[in-house]
């Protein structure tokens, strides 16, 4: 019963890491030709924002994220680990649409918002918080002992695949036409980014109402 639920959280984690990747492919075109070289009136290197904020975000954050989990669970309210999950994929749909909402800043050439991309990063960052730390405590806790080895490596075999079905996420995003504007290719990738929201905040709200389920086949793991 454990292992049917280990393997649902492995399943879900394809998606948000198939979400989460575009970082390295279309998020990173995205940065280099659509975003204004500028932060805060700072100039920057566009694509190095991409690459860096969700790590400064992560190192910044993480603790408090703990402390904030630690004073719920003081309090009895602490959310259970499919809940977590289910959160993970609304911050992360939330963030996406986000990314989209970046055509409204844009100038005729397709340039937009630095400050609004970087916020985007910004939640996401919190539902990679909500779903990363708990995945290989959970592979360990749900696991039979003799293939807790077998389930860490399917865990990071999930993430594999996720970023291979990035890779094929983003290929269709991209202009088949080599003649297509900056502001076309900002229309295309924005619209992508507005479907992966919503698949995303399918995916957490699947996640959240099915909840009593998997909980019955985690059994005492919280």
């Amino acid at each position: 019963m454990k292992l049917a639920a280990a393997l649902i959280f492995i399943f879900f984690s394809i998606f948000f890491w198939a979400f989460f990747e575009q970082s390295g492919g279309s998020l990173s075109l995205f940065a280099l030709n659509n975003l204004h070289p500028s932060l805060l009136g700072i100039t920057v290197d566009t694509n190095s924002v991409n690459n860096s904020a969700n790590s400064l975000f992560v190192i910044a954050f993480s603790a408090l994220a703990g402390l904030f989990w630690l004073w719920l669970s003081k309090r009895k309210a602490e959310p259970n680990s499919v809940v977590k999950f289910g959160f993970g994929f609304l911050f992360l749909a939330a963030g996406f649409y986000i990314f989209k909402s970046t055509l409204g800043f844009a100038d005729a050439n397709g340039i937009t918002s630095t400050e609004v991309f970087t916020f985007a990063w910004f939640v996401i960052t919190f539902g990679e918080l909500c779903l990363s730390p708990i995945g290989l405590s959970l592979m360990t806790k749900l696991s039979p002992v003799r293939i807790q080895g077998l389930m860490m490596g399917m865990w990071f075999l999930a993430s594999a695949y996720g970023q291979y079905a990035a890779g094929l996420l983003g290929a269709g995003m991209s202009a088949e036409n080599p003649d297509a504007t900056n502001y076309d290719k900002l229309v295309l990738y924005t619209e992508g980014y507005g479907h992966l929201g919503l698949y995303a905040l399918i995916a957490g709200a699947a996640l959240i109402i099915l909840s009593p389920l998997v909980r019955k086949l985690m059994r005492e793991v919280h």
